[in-house]
């Protein structure tokens, strides 16, 4: 989780579920709160002190903006990988920023091993559906994946009065 989303899912938890005490891990000093349901914290200090992390296992590890384990050789990724946790779920708007080994990462994360390791992945399905377009191989990929993946889109109905308003300013400078 980016720092600038950290406050903003305290806000978000204590308007829809009032009744669970969240947390955040952040700042000097910090230390993970004994009774709070919920902790939040940023990519930068899982990757910081992934060993305080990884000695719980946690009941449910949720990431916002996944795109932030694309790469799966950064230590940023390996350490929210190695956090252990009877569910995962990871929420981004952008699954897919440059290849389709992004996606492989953020699948990975949630359920290991779903499309093979990295190099069973690249050669089942990203060499094919990238390189040479392979249409069969893409049906398959989507037939895989589609339980998994929950897709909103901001023209539902159901979503729009939850979502702001778009605010757009030109700023004009020299």
């Amino acid at each position: 989780l980016p720092i600038s989303l950290v406050d903003n899912w305290l806000r978000e938890i204590d308007k829809f579920a009032s009744g669970l005490k969240a947390a955040a891990f952040h700042g000097a000093g910090r230390k993970f709160e004994k009774d709070a349901h919920i902790i939040i914290t940023t990519y930068g200090l899982i990757r910081q002190d992934g060993d305080a992390f990884k000695k719980k296992n946690w009941l449910t590890v949720i990431i916002d903006e996944a795109q932030n384990i694309k790469n799966p050789e950064v230590t940023q990724t390996k350490a929210v990988k190695a956090l252990k946790a009877d569910f995962k779920i990871a929420m981004t708007g952008t699954p897919v920023e440059n290849k389709l080994l992004d996606y492989w990462s953020i699948l990975d994360f949630v359920m290991k091993n779903l499309l093979g390791n990295k190099k069973q992945f690249k050669d089942k399905f990203a060499t094919p559906i990238e390189r040479f377009r392979d249409v069969e191989t893409l049906n398959i990929f989507k037939r895989l994946t589609e339980p998994f993946i929950m897709r909103r889109l901001k023209t539902d109905n159901t979503i729009i009065d939850d979502l702001p308003e778009k605010i757009v300013i030109n700023q004009i400078v020299s």
